[in-house]
């Protein structure tokens, strides 16, 4: 019968330098894998609402995903554009935030709001 093929100590310690290098050039790898494990919060938790706290509001957050679209921005493209400046169909629909769990409106707030970059 065949043997199971053993590494030697020089192969395991030198696939291992390559595997650390790969991931410290690529720490995009090792901050979306602790992304997807990390729990997001209870509505209750953050004192979410279905309505604006002055002009602080789900859509002009950075943590805000509108449907279909990414967290860069906010829904709004920031307050320098106003209200309407970047709305178009579709936009008051309800999305998804990276800390909070499940549907957020645009139109809500939490306690952690943080606006988007413009």
């Amino acid at each position: 019968m065949d043997e199971p093929k053993r590494f030697s100590r020089r192969a395991w310690l030198k696939r291992a330098i390559v595997t650390g290098s790969v991931l410290s050039a690529h720490p995009l790898l090792i901050r979306s894998a602790k992304a997807a494990s990390t729990p997001k919060l209870a509505k209750a938790t953050v004192h979410y609402r279905n309505h604006p706290k002055g002009r602080k509001m789900c859509g002009m957050c950075t943590h805000f995903i509108p449907p279909g679209g990414t967290a860069e921005r906010g829904m709004m493209g920031g307050m320098d554009q106003g209200m309407m400046g970047t709305m178009g169909p579709g936009m008051m629909k309800d999305g998804t935030c990276q800390l909070v769990q499940g549907r957020i409106t645009p139109m809500g707030y939490c306690v952690l709001y943080v606006p988007a970059r413009s």
